[in-house]
């Protein structure tokens, strides 16, 4: 039987959504990388808990992007795509505007 988590894995298991992961997460990386003080004031300071998670979404990206599938079921929660490419949606949307 299959779990929710593999199904919704399954659901974002496109081509499309691995491109656009690995674009959303490269852009993030690019722009705390490029200027991470801009990066910072437009966040509201960053703090702790928001930079982890920001870390978090930008390997959730990478790694679905470039095609890995995790095996196991809690590995698939760990790094399921859908909740951080919109940690990645918002984190562009507020650095870039």
């Amino acid at each position: 039987m299959r779990t929710p988590v593999r199904m919704l894995y399954d659901l974002m298991d496109k081509g499309s959504l691995r491109a656009l992961s690995m674009l959303l997460a490269l852009l993030t990386a690019g722009g705390v990388m490029w200027d991470p003080t801009r990066f910072a004031n437009q966040a509201g300071q960053l703090p702790a808990l928001q930079g982890l998670v920001l870390i978090w979404a930008v390997c959730c990206g990478v790694i679905h992007g470039v095609g890995f599938r995790p095996r196991k079921t809690r590995w698939q929660a760990l790094f399921t795509p859908l909740p951080a490419l919109l940690v990645l949606f918002i984190a562009l949307y507020r650095y870039y505007l």
